[in-house]
């Protein structure tokens, strides 16, 4: 159990890492997120090394602080959606790929939204198709219902949010939420799950949030939200 979590944990990380890399060339920072800690020096963070190989990038990671926010199964909470900043052009973007048992990534640029499906994620050749919303940094996702043999990593760069280029008051994180907003003025949002995340810091930093990546396992509609 504990080791398929942390194994969960360090693909989520790297795979973020990856995703940024090969964007525009994001350089190696801290991950942070308060929920569950792993800190160098510790059991946890030696067992991240050893599944790993240790050094190089995680090694860099171990060296200052990798945390994750766990995965709740039945949230039922209200949570508030991270909203773009007044820069971003408030419009829905879409964008659609066929995905197949060899895996693939598709990306919404204007969004900075990059989503990877490793291989065997699924059986057969897939038609996915992702909308963003244009007042959150949220995503609707099909087809619906359908789940993946292996968790999808999205990968959400902060720059054009309301969070980014200031301290995090609380934690962030993908949430699988209800399509019905509970109030859609204050952005605030009925969870269903807490996802798996990863948020990315500022070089030298621990609380300017740079982007976050999130594990599904299913589709429907996802946030980045708070509270």
């Amino acid at each position: 159990m504990i080791r398929s979590r942390f194994v969960r944990s360090s693909v989520l990380v790297l795979s973020a890492f990856v995703a940024l890399s090969c964007s525009d060339n994001f350089p190696t920072a801290p991950v942070t997120a308060p929920v569950t800690a792993v800190r160098a020096g510790t059991p946890q963070a030696a067992l991240l090394g050893g599944l790993l190989g240790g050094g190089g990038l995680l090694g860099g990671l171990l060296r200052t602080v990798t945390s994750i926010v766990a995965f709740v199964a039945n949230a039922d909470k209200p949570v508030y959606a991270v909203a773009w900043n007044q820069d971003y052009e408030h419009v829905s973007h879409t964008v659609s790929g066929t995905i197949t048992d060899r895996g693939g990534t598709l990306t919404i640029p204007e969004s900075d939204f990059t989503i990877t499906f490793p291989r065997g994620a699924v059986s057969q050749p897939t038609l996915i198709t992702i909308t963003s919303d244009p007042d959150f940094v949220a995503y609707k996702m099909l087809p619906h219902p359908m789940a993946f043999a292996k968790p999808v990593v999205v990968t959400q760069r902060l720059r054009n949010t309301v969070v980014y280029g200031k301290p995090l008051p609380s934690p962030i994180y993908g949430a699988y939420v209800d399509d019905a907003p509970l109030d859609i003025l204050s952005g605030l949002f009925h969870a269903l799950e807490i996802e798996l995340s990863a948020t990315i810091f500022a070089p030298g930093s621990t609380t300017l949030p740079e982007a976050t990546s999130w594990t599904i396992n299913h589709f429907s509609r996802y946030m980045l939200a708070s509270g």
